[in-house]
């Protein structure tokens, strides 16, 4: 079978999963991480962000800000595994990389009753453009100075 243009995924055997969501700006190798999660539902959480829905504020943050990287040209990809411990793990995630790269987890939510669609949309397209525009430098091994 010719499989140009397909992409490979191990496939999950169980539903409880940390997910790392990245993202590589056009022309670089690296994919850094923008979004870290967790789900009893396995990668079908992953629609949720396609979706986008307004009346689910984490949903829609994130899909706007996935939509915006894709359309500059990033490619966006997802790392995800089982975990016996998901939220703790996801946790640990966060913190781990905290610090070296601004993650979404930390951006504000918003009461979708009360907000304008039209500003948050705004305001998180305008965050993948901060995204895309910084550089981040991890930290260097102990010694190196």
């Amino acid at each position: 079978m010719n499989f140009e243009g397909f992409q490979t995924i191990t496939f999950p055997q169980d539903e409880e999963i940390v997910y790392v969501l990245c993202f590589r700006r056009p022309g670089s190798s690296e994919e850094e991480p923008f979004y870290i999660g967790e789900s009893g539902r396995g990668t079908r959480r992953l629609s949720d962000y396609i979706t986008a829905q307004f009346a689910a504020p984490t949903d829609f943050k994130v899909g706007v800000v996935v939509k915006a990287l894709q359309e500059a040209g990033a490619e966006v990809t997802v790392k995800f595994k089982l975990s016996a411990d998901r939220k703790a793990e996801e946790f640990r995630l966060i913190k781990e990389a905290q610090g070296t790269y601004p993650l979404l987890n930390t951006e504000a939510s918003f009461n979708y009753k009360a907000a304008s669609k039209e500003e948050q949309q705004t305001r998180f397209k305008s965050y993948a453009v901060t995204l895309l525009s910084n550089t981040h430098t991890k930290p260097s091994p102990a010694g190196d100075a």
